[in-house]
């Protein structure tokens, strides 16, 4: 037994990250189908949806999307593939429109999917084709405190029960106090496997090496470890960290029901976060595109009603707190994960930090260890790995 073998044999096995699981096209293709195609994933909030005929589209996982709102106001999704020769009917990301038409041969569909005309449909008498019975192929849309989500699984649990009553709980201060829409909405493509946002996400070890505002200016509060691997990391805003000039504007306008300073972050399996910082939410959400690329994507959230100077606060909030630490100082370390789990020559990581608890401080690798567990279920694997060695 070499002295590598002999030290991770004194580790128990979901301590042990294999790295392949961040580059392997297997590994990547098996995610998919036991993993994003059975999951909910986020794909907008209900502020972007609001007139009948509203709609955005989205790719997952190499599978094109609408999200519309039809004409009873009731949000619908269907797969963005004409029923006729496969093309795909909506280019537009977003808009809005009395129906949806396939630019190839202008097969055209209802807001509730229905196939509604085609040109020369009486060529088809005799043929045993009948428009009714070729509808847009729709998948499960589901709305809880102004999120929406689709599910490709047709016998996956409703999304209030992926979600858990206690994460609906937690986020239900701020969002079910008030109404809220998209102020802000960005994306960008990522060169690392999905996971590597996703663990980050939920790592708090790195975080006073990371981020030094965050260690001086955002003390951790409790986390709490839910089913289906979902988290919720507490947080709280340290004035004297903040300065006095930048914590008298990030004091201002705290959300409904949100105290000063007061704020979390929660993870929805497989890779959802949402962040909450006393005056501004944030959401981070993923697009898988391959083992080594991702599209990370990012909605700012403010109050119906806000006033521009009242924006422009809680678009400081969300600069402060997001947007530069994850692109000038998160970025570069995902980067550092994915070349460095490239290696050939070193096979493993380490998730050993803590003893197992469901609740607990930041500094150790719990919420990570939590990730894996969800992960092993749905991939019905032992171990995390796709591989038995």
């Amino acid at each position: 037994m070499s002295v590598l073998t002999e030290a991770l044999s004194e580790i128990a096995g979901d301590r042990i990250v294999d790295n392949r699981v961040y580059t392997d096209q297997d590994v990547y293709d098996a995610e998919i189908e036991r993993i994003h195609d059975r999951a909910w994933h986020f794909v907008a909030h209900e502020s972007e949806l609001p007139e009948v005929g509203d709609f955005i589209t989205t790719n997952l996982g190499g599978v094109g999307v609408i999200v519309t709102r039809d004409r009873s106001r009731t949000l619908r999704a269907f797969y963005n593939t004409c029923r006729h020769r496969g093309a795909e009917v909506v280019a537009d990301e977003r808009g809005n429109c009395p129906a949806f038409q396939c630019p190839y041969h202008f097969w055209t569909y209802g807001l509730d999917g229905t196939l509604t005309g085609l040109p020369g449909e009486e060529a088809y008498d005799g043929t045993g084709f009948r428009k009714e019975n070729f509808p847009l192929v729709s998948l499960r849309c589901e709305s809880v405190l102004g999120l929406v989500w689709v599910c490709m699984d047709e016998d996956q649990l409703s999304l209030e029960d992926w979600i858990g009553p206690e994460m609906v709980k937690v986020l239900s201060t701020p969002l079910a106090d008030a109404e809220f829409e998209v102020h802000e909405r960005g994306s960008d493509e990522l060169g690392v496997n999905w996971k590597v946002f996703a663990e980050n996400a939920r790592d708090g070890y790195h975080v006073p090496f990371v981020h030094p505002f965050f260690a001086k200016a955002s003390p951790p509060g409790e986390y709490h470890l839910f089913d289906h691997g979902m988290a919720v990391q507490h947080l709280g805003m340290d004035p004297d960290g903040c300065g006095p000039e930048l914590w008298e504007k990030l004091r201002q306008h705290p959300l409904p029901g949100v105290e000063v300073g007061e704020g979390y972050i929660v993870n929805v399996f497989p890779d959802f976060t949402l962040t909450l910082r006393s005056n501004v939410v944030s959401i981070d959400y993923q697009r898988w595109a391959g083992p080594t690329t991702t599209f990370l994507d990012n909605i700012t959230l403010g109050l119906v009603g806000d006033t521009e100077q009242v924006r422009e606060l809680r678009a400081l909030s969300q600069k402060t707190w997001f947007s530069d630490p994850v692109e000038l100082e998160d970025v570069p370390v995902f980067y550092a994960q994915q070349r460095g789990t490239s290696s050939r020559k070193v096979r493993h990581s380490i998730i050993a930090r803590g003893t197992d608890a469901t609740t607990g401080t930041r500094g150790d690798d719990n919420r990570l260890r939590q990730f894996w567990v969800q992960w092993r279920e749905m991939m019905g694997v032992p171990g995390n790995s796709l591989s038995a060695e």
